[in-house]
């Protein structure tokens, strides 16, 4: 088996190169060989290829194989140089070798040649194939170095003692400082873990592996203090006595990842609550209608005693403020029913300005700024009011010494940045109604919880905590968001946003007029409440109209198909055991093409309402309600007004 050679001979002499070559081809080398014997023909022969192998004769008339050597290596190549010569001597071998020859061999020594050249053709290749592995080690090196340098991540390693060993720009830049030497200088006990403790703590567990990372979060603090917190990917690297001796970790800072999740569960709480708030108003509500009612009823009786009189009043005025309460439940749990129009929204605030003047006192100044070109919304004009004036009476409480309240309103556009960091927005078009107060301000604890129904700062009996627990339930209903700027002693700012319409403001309808309207129509009850049912049976009878009742669906329509008279109307409970009322309206249509109807309820469903937004066509009233109030609903009804 021969072995490929291409062999670069520096040899004057055509017969030594012969005899050269018949010796190495007997040595089983297959030759590819170039001979030249000046300078430029070397330099013309390595020009035009690469070499395995150089022989050259160490002394020539016009050119010397150590000169063509000294070409070789300050072309920086490690081509195996051998000299062959008939006359060199030892100490001229020995000064050859230093300046960068590989061996010499004495003409006609061809025995020792043939190994000669089998070895350092073996160290050659041993030389580049170290070299490429150390090469690509400085690669692979420099290759991870960036890689953890440019890493989005924090990544550091310290020693047991809190100290970091080194850490990458992201780490820097995360923690505020501005340089790694900085960080390297600090104690991580004292200058990094909010609590120093805590990070005791999580070594002592020890539970650190050195194949796998375990996940732990912990609070830190930036350079100027800000408190942070960091989910930490950590491994241990430990000793063959299994010592630890330093630590290695990726680093997240996820504080505002879990701000929002704490966000999120705010909301959801406040959902749960809202619900339960809900149903509680509900069932309350139909015994205030029958304590309400009967008492106005009574109150209607002209020989009363006087004292007897008054103690009605009393009980009436009790039912009506627990009917506000209840209202106030029904807004936070987004279950009353809403009356929505195209709203100018500053328009609503400067018929609230007069009021709000004398609300919030002589200390405390009103300043509004209202753009000009402000958007209209969807919104019920009630209960805009109603979220100003609470707003309103909580910045007073909050300025007991005077200071500004402030009333602002513009157009925004949220985009997908700020929705990132607010996640009950949506992004789109809005208009934004802020009211502000230069008073006390609120912590972060007392943030967190203004929106819960009964909870309240004030001292016991100077308020319900229902004031902004039903703003809240206004907004969201009204498909908005609120969010709340405050902090101690740099007063708050409550900042509304309403989804923004391309419509013209409608005109808001005054109050009803006039003496309570009578008829004289038929008028079908059905409500599962016996005690609701008594009371409205009898304030319509009072107002002249011929009453039907019963207990639930199916007893309304045996009763409806025996009845030969006519039915006018269907007041009918939303909620009832069996048959809704949606679908005993329905049912009963269809033998009664002509009943009217009208719904009652002390909470929506989503039979009559979709997300408390009455559908088209359909007429509501909402529990507790008066005998005036049911009156003047039946005869709207009765006499075909649009809802």
């Amino acid at each position: 088996m021969t072995v490929p050679l291409r062999l670069l001979l520096i040899e004057d002499s055509e017969d030594d190169a012969l005899l050269l070559t018949r010796e190495l081809e007997r040595g089983g080398y297959a030759l590819t060989l170039v001979r030249v014997e000046s300078a430029a023909g070397l330099d013309a022969a390595l020009d035009r290829s690469s070499w395995d192998l150089v022989i050259g004769d160490y002394s020539m008339p016009h050119f010397s194989g150590l000169a063509g050597l000294h070409t070789i290596r300050g072309r920086g190549l490690d081509t195996p140089f051998i000299f062959v010569s008939g006359t060199i001597g030892e100490e001229t071998a020995v000064a050859a070798m230093r300046a960068g020859a590989n061996d010499y061999v004495m003409k006609g020594q061809w025995k020792r040649l043939l190994p000669a050249i089998a070895r350092e053709l073996r160290d050659v290749e041993e030389r580049r194939a170290r070299r490429r592995a150390e090469a690509a080690l400085r690669e692979s090196e420099a290759s991870y170095a960036t890689l953890v340098e440019q890493a989005p991540l924090g990544v550091y390693r310290s020693n047991t003692t809190g100290r970091f060993l080194s850490v990458n720009t992201a780490l820097v830049r995360m923690l505020g400082y501005g340089s790694a030497e900085e960080l390297r200088a600090l104690d991580m006990s004292r200058d990094l873990y909010v609590d120093p403790a805590q990070r005791d703590a999580l070594l002592a567990r020890d539970t650190y592996s050195d194949r796998e990372y375990d996940e732990v979060e912990a609070n830190w603090k930036r350079k100027d203090g800000t408190p942070i917190t960091v989910q930490l990917s950590v491994r241990a690297l430990r000793n063959a006595a299994r010592e630890v001796e330093f630590y290695e970790a990726f680093v997240r800072d996820v504080t505002e990842q879990r701000q929002l999740e704490a966000q999120l569960v705010r909301a959801q709480k406040l959902e749960a609550v809202g619900r339960l708030a809900g149903g509680v108003a509900h069932d309350f509500n139909n015994l205030l209608t029958v304590i309400l009612s009967y008492s106005s009823l009574l109150l209607e009786e002209t020989d009363l005693p006087g004292e007897t009189r008054e103690s009605l009043d009393e009980i009436r005025k009790a039912a009506e403020g627990a009917a506000g309460l209840t209202r106030q439940l029904l807004a936070f749990s987004r279950q009353q029913v809403m009356k929505p129009q195209v709203l100018d929204v500053n328009a609503v605030v400067t018929s609230t300005e007069k009021l709000l003047t004398r609300l919030i006192g002589e200390d405390i100044k009103l300043v509004t700024a209202l753009t000009p070109d402000l958007g209209a919304a969807r919104l019920d004009p009630g209960q805009v009011g109603q979220i100003i004036m609470n707003l309103a009476v909580n910045a007073r409480d909050a300025m007991p010494t005077g200071g500004r309240l402030t009333l602002e309103t513009a157009n925004v556009e949220m985009d997908i940045a700020y929705v990132r960091g607010h996640p009950i927005a949506q992004p789109g078009r809005y208009v934004m109604l802020a009211v502000s107060d230069t008073g006390i301000g609120m912590d972060e604890a007392t943030k967190e919880r203004i929106f819960e129904p009964f909870f309240t700062t004030k001292e016991a009996g100077k308020g319900t905590g229902l004031g902004l627990a039903t703003v809240y339930g206004i907004v969201k209903q009204s498909g908005g968001f609120i969010w709340v700027y405050s902090e101690p002693g740099r007063g708050t700012s409550f900042k509304i946003y309403f989804p923004r319409v391309d419509e013209t403001p409608t005109e808001t309808a005054g109050a009803p007029t006039g003496e309570t309207p009578r008829g004289s129509e038929t008028v079908l009850i059905v409500e599962d409440v016996s005690a609701v049912r008594g009371v409205a049976r009898e304030m319509l009878e009072r107002s002249g109209y011929r009453v039907l009742e019963a207990a639930n669906g199916d007893a309304a329509l045996r009763l409806a198909a025996r009845h030969s008279g006519p039915i006018d109307l269907l007041l009918t409970d939303v909620v009832m055991p069996g048959l809704s009322g949606r679908q005993l309206a329905t049912q009963l249509s269809e033998l009664r093409p002509r009943l009217r109807v009208l719904y009652m309820s002390g909470y929506t469903d989503d039979a009559v309402v979709n997300h408390g937004m009455l559908e088209p066509g359909i007429h509501y009233l909402q529990k507790p309600f008066t005998r005036e109030g049911l009156a003047r609903k039946v005869h709207e009804v009765l006499r075909g007004n649009r809802p």
